[in-house]
């Protein structure tokens, strides 16, 4: 009867320490956008006919945008990447480089903060093959996911991921997605 209560006691000791322990490893970091922008510096040479948040399901949001190009084929581009954290207004941080787009786009797997962007608006995309792009650009429901922070860790906070892009060296469009890394358990 000892032994019986005994391994009572253990069962429930181990099933409480795996319940803890799997609490702890449960817990989740939540990262989504907030607001999605697009803006054309000149609509001469395209424009956004969509620009938007998607929600897709409890506490799951996508970015949807349709960009309309008017004068194709884009052979050079470049990209402006910036980040900014919000402390009192949206402040530098980390990055705020210019990147041959073309370029990237024929090495995507390069382990960098580009490479990792880059890597997920392709999956989400028709911006999936090198220039030269005779087509309009559509970005379809790209989430801001967890996953995309394993390799680029940040701390909790807001953030402003601000793309420009270029082309034939002159600014076309900026793309502002704000987000939010929080942690919760």
């Amino acid at each position: 009867m000892t032994l019986l209560k005994s391994t009572g006691c253990l069962l429930l000791a181990l099933a409480i320490f795996f319940g803890l322990s799997l609490r702890i490893e449960g817990r989740k970091l939540k990262s989504r956008f907030t607001n999605f922008r697009c803006e054309s510096y000149n609509n001469s040479y395209c424009s956004f006919e969509k620009c938007k948040l998607n929600l897709l399901g409890r506490g799951r949001v996508g970015a949807y945008m349709y960009l309309k190009l008017f004068q194709v084929p884009v052979e050079n581009a470049w990209i402006n990447w910036g980040i900014y954290r919000r402390y009192n207004g949206y402040r530098p941080f980390l990055y705020n480089i210019s990147t041959d787009l073309c370029q990237l786009l024929k090495n995507t797997q390069i382990k960098s903060f580009e490479g990792l962007v880059m890597g997920a608006i392709m999956t989400k995309s028709n911006l999936n093959h090198t220039c030269p792009y005779d087509h309009d650009i559509i970005l379809d429901n790209l989430e801001f996911t967890d996953a995309f922070l394993k390799s680029l860790p940040l701390p909790q906070g807001e953030y402003l991921l601000q793309l420009r892009f270029a082309t034939y060296k002159v600014w076309r469009v900026q793309v502002s997605a704000f987000f939010v890394k929080e942690g919760t358990e």
